[in-house]
């Protein structure tokens, strides 16, 4: 029996055909639903657009999308999977499953992963049809000694001392805000740890300098003449703020080692807290640091969701292909803006 769909790589001319697709079948005025500026800085790629698509072969209708986000242009990159959906009325078995088939044959990444991904539909599919390592993304906090009343976090009396007395090692290491000029000068430099995914200069400059609706901060890290990028983004909730550690280029120790500058960042810019949502890094790394995981059986509550905010512990799930992947929260989309303005 001949099929009676397509699958292909998204052209311009499809954008606002995934547009609408995203808005009926995903999730209603969602940013890449409404926002065609930023949806062209997320998936336009010169006369593509980083989707795969299933189409109805007789009336070009969509039936399936599945985007993606490469983190370079060299062949066997990494690339992060992003918004798999399949219409409601589709009646073709598996078709997502061999969506994500034909985007994997198309891109041949080295190493892919997924944040975010939904624990009832999609996890059981990539666990089962592509062996992907799958769990809950860990998170870790440090809090300001300074403040007693949170009014982001939940911090139960019982906990704050607990918390405020974890061990954290006396190295320090020297920490430098950088501007796209300084991370040119200096990314050759950077020693890349062969657990994380490799991300290019392009990618970095564009996800991290470029970005149309966020504003980060990179830091250079400097440690016996070895360094490492990490990137944060402040986050601005019930008249207070956060800092939160979004992602990391070099060498792991490195995060081991931010005793110093975490107490710059509370000190000087009242951050309620400093937080790190990562999967696959060895948690004694962030414990020398003064971090504190937050735990599923604890009554703190270290909220992840901000737009809108929800004042609630949620857990984030992830797929990758390699267990041994280390990921943080800008990975794929998982720092991706909800909000249109």
């Amino acid at each position: 029996m001949s099929k009676t769909y397509k699958i292909s790589q998204a052209k311009i001319e499809d954008r606002e055909n995934i547009m609408q697709f995203i808005d009926k079948f995903w999730r209603p005025n969602h940013i890449l639903a409404k926002d065609k500026d930023f949806f062209n800085y997320e998936h336009l790629n010169g006369d593509n657009i980083n989707f795969f698509l299933a189409k109805d072969i007789k009336s070009s209708e969509i039936l399936a999308i599945q985007g993606f986000i490469p983190y370079g242009s060299d062949p066997n990159s990494h690339i992060c999977g992003v918004i798999s959906r399949v219409h409601p009325n589709s009646k073709i078995p598996l078709l997502g499953v061999e969506l994500m088939k034909k985007m994997l044959e198309h891109t041949s990444p080295k190493t892919y992963c997924g944040i975010g991904t939904n624990p009832k539909t999609m996890l059981p599919l990539v666990k089962r049809f592509f062996k992907r390592s799958t769990g809950v993304m860990d998170q870790f906090f440090i809090l300001n000694p300074e403040i007693s009343e949170f009014k982001i976090a939940y911090i139960p009396d019982n906990y704050k001392k607990i918390i405020q007395n974890q061990k954290k090692t006396t190295e320090i290491i020297e920490h430098k805000l950088i501007n796209e000029r300084q991370l040119n000068k200096n990314f050759s430099l950077i020693k890349v740890s062969n657990k994380l995914p490799v991300k290019n200069l392009n990618y970095i400059i564009k996800r991290y300098f470029n970005h149309p609706k966020y504003k980060y901060n990179c830091y250079l890290l400097k440690k016996n003449k070895n360094l490492s990028l990490l990137v944060t983004r402040q986050i601005i909730c019930n008249e207070r703020k956060i800092i939160r550690i979004i992602d990391f280029v070099g060498e792991l120790e490195f995060l081991g080692y931010l005793r110093n500058w975490a107490a710059s960042m509370l000190s000087n810019s009242k951050y309620e807290y400093i937080d790190i949502l990562t999967a696959g890094l060895d948690k004694k790394i962030l414990y020398r640091s003064g971090f504190y995981e937050k735990k599923h059986n604890q009554e703190i509550v270290i909220p992840t969701y901000f737009e809108p905010f929800v004042k609630e512990n949620i857990d984030i799930h992830y797929e990758k292909s390699n267990d041994k992947i280390v990921l943080f929260k800008g990975d794929a989309d998982g720092d991706r803006p909800n909000k249109l303005n």
